[in-house]
């Protein structure tokens, strides 16, 4: 457990280091409201709170991102990797992809409660809502495989709204 929180508190300061590459796009900061729910009968229990989230665009279809919270009596965090697939020309044709950024996310993600928690890789999908080149709302929906607890999977939804330094 700790080798794990240690490593994934690592690739979470990702975002920082590259930020100030040349092949940064842009990075962007959030805030959501979240709410996880876990199955298989775990002694983690359904936890609602907020996230903080941090993250830099490496490309135009990918980011990489850090996330961090405090669910009621839980601390989450994550690392995750966003891949957008906005670029699809049927989602231009609906929706413009400038407003509609739909996309799939890997990576993993954990909660501590006192000196036991919950670390897994997870998997999800969302959607970024441009409301213009800085402001977006975000909605998120992931599914976190219990390796290292007692939680067979863990699901959380979350809702929020992101600025984007320097557009994207």
């Amino acid at each position: 457990m700790r080798r794990l929180a240690a490593i994934l508190c690592m690739v979470a300061l990702l975002p920082v280091a590259l930020a100030e590459e040349e092949t940064s796009q842009g990075s962007y900061v959030g805030v959501s409201g979240a709410l996880v729910l876990p199955q298989g009968g775990s002694r983690l229990d359904r936890a609602g709170g907020g996230l903080l989230r941090a993250g830099v665009c490496l490309a135009e279809d990918w980011s990489i991102e850090a996330s961090a919270g405090q669910l009621e009596r839980y601390t989450a965090f994550g690392a995750n990797a966003l891949v957008h697939f906005y670029t699809f020309d049927i989602y231009d044709r609906f929706f413009g992809y400038s407003a509609f950024d739909p996309f799939f996310t890997v990576g993993a993600n954990g909660w501590l409660d006192g000196r036991r928690g919950q670390v897994g890789p997870s998997a999800g999908v969302g959607t970024f809502w441009h409301l213009d080149d800085n402001w977006s709302i975000r909605f998120d929906a992931t599914a976190t495989l219990g390796l290292d607890g007692d939680a067979e999977m863990v699901y959380s939804v979350s809702a929020g709204i992101q600025y984007s330094f320097g557009g994207l």
